[in-house]
C-alpha cells in the first residue's frame, strides 16, 4: 500500500503534468499526497567571503510564493476528496528531495522528466536524471508531454528479462492491478540485431520457421530456438500465477531491440502504464534498464512506474 506520495514541483506546467496520474493513484489507494518545492539559496554558487557570509540566505519572497503555490494544489486536491499536505524544502534540489524521502518514509516519488524551458529546463532535467538514479523508493515518472488518460492504469505493461531483479516489480504491479482491476501485459524480448520488433505466436508450437533463416545462421539454430522456447515457458508460468490471483494477464514474446519491441507492444495493447525494474542483468546480458528506461520515457507517451534493483516489495502487500 502506498501511504505517502511525494510530488516535487518547480512551478511549471511541465512539472505539473504528473499531478493527474498522482491523483489517480491516490484516489484508488487512499494515499497522502505531499506537494513539495525546493527553495534554493539566494546565491547558488560563488566565492564565499569568510568575514561577511555567516549563513546561507533564502529570499522570504520565494518562500511565500512557494507556499501559496503549493497550497493551491493542496486545496484543489481537498475539493476532490483527496488528502494532501505541502512541504517546503531548502538547499540543493536533489539532496533536499532525497533527504525528505528518507526522513518522511515516502512510499512513491512522482515527477516529470522535464521541467521549465530554456536553461531552467536543463537544470530540472538534471534533477530528474539524478532522482531516477538515486531515489530509494518506487517512482511514478512521466514525460512532460504525456497525455492524461481517463483510463490510466487499466492496462499495465511489464517488461521482464527472466532475471530475479526484473521480477522485483511484480509485487508492485500486482498491487496496482488489484486496485484498478487492471490487465497485466507481460513482455519478454529475445535480443536480435537483425530486427526491431517481431512478435512470436505463442499459440503455436515454436519450430525452426518461427525465426528467420538468416537469424538462425547467425546465432545458431538450436541455441536460438531454445532461447525462444525458454522465454515462452517463462511468460506462460507467470501468466498462470497471476491468473490464480484473479488477475487478467496477456503475454507477448518478441525478438528484436528492447526499446522498439516494448514500444510495439505498448501501441498494440494500448497500455497506459509501463512498470519496470531499473536494472537487471549485468554485462552482455543486460536488458533492463539504464538507457532502455530513458529511451522508453522519451518515446512512450505514457507514465512509467520504476523501482531500482534490490528494493523491497511494496509495503503491507498481502
Amino acid at each position: 500500500m502506498y501511504r505517502k506520495i511525494l510530488v516535487p514541483l518547480d512551478g511549471s506546467e511541465a512539472a505539473e503534468a504528473i499531478i493527474p496520474h498522482v491523483a489517480n493513484l491516490a484516489k484508488y489507494d487512499g494515499a497522502q499526497v505531499i506537494f513539495a518545492q525546493v527553495i534554493e539559496p539566494a546565491t547558488r554558487s560563488g566565492i564565499i567571503n569568510i568575514e561577511q557570509d555567516q549563513e546561507v540566505t533564502f529570499k522570504p519572497q520565494k518562500i511565500d510564493e512557494a507556499k501559496n503555490y503549493l497550497t493551491r494544489w493542496q486545496e484543489q486536491f481537498a475539493q476532490d476528496g483527496l488528502s494532501a499536505d505541502i512541504l517546503l524544502l531548502r538547499g540543493v534540489a536533489v539532496d533536499a528531495i532525497l533527504h525528505a524521502i528518507e526522513q518522511m518514509d515516502i512510499d512513491v516519488l512522482a515527477f516529470t522528466s522535464q521541467g521549465r524551458s530554456g536553461l531552467k529546463k536543463a537544470i530540472y532535467g538534471s534533477v530528474s536524471a539524478a532522482l531516477l538514479n538515486r531515489a530509494p523508493c518506487p517512482m511514478l515518472v512521466a514525460d512532460s508531454k504525456t497525455k492524461v488518460s481517463l483510463k490510466t492504469n487499466n492496462r499495465i505493461l511489464v517488461p521482464l528479462d527472466g532475471s530475479k531483479e526484473s521480477e522485483k516489480i511484480l509485487s508492485h504491479v500486482q498491487h496496482i492491478a488489484q486496485l484498478y482491476e487492471a490487465k497485466l501485459i507481460l513482455v519478454r524480448v529475445v535480443r536480435s540485431a537483425s530486427y526491431k520488433a517481431a512478435f512470436v505466436n505463442l499459440d503455436k508450437e515454436i519450430k525452426e520457421e518461427v525465426v528467420p533463416e538468416h537469424l538462425l545462421s547467425q546465432l545458431g539454430k538450436h541455441q536460438e530456438l531454445e532461447k525462444i522456447k525458454e522465454a515462452k515457458k517463462y511468460l506462460l508460468n507467470w501468466k498462470s500465477q497471476f491468473q490464480e490471483q484473479g488477475i487478467d494477464v496477456e503475454v507477448n514474446l518478441l525478438y528484436g531491440q528492447p526499446i522498439d519491441s516494448i514500444l510495439a507492444v505498448a501501441e498494440r495493447s494500448e497500455a497506459d502504464l509501463v512498470a519496470m525494474t531499473s536494472q537487471a542483468k549485468a554485462g552482455l546480458d543486460e536488458f533492463l534498464y539504464g538507457s532502455v528506461a530513458s529511451g522508453l520515457l522519451n518515446r512512450l507517451g505514457r507514465p512509467m512506474f520504476i523501482i531500482h534493483e534490490g528494493k523491497i516489495p511494496v509495503r503491507n502487500f498481502a
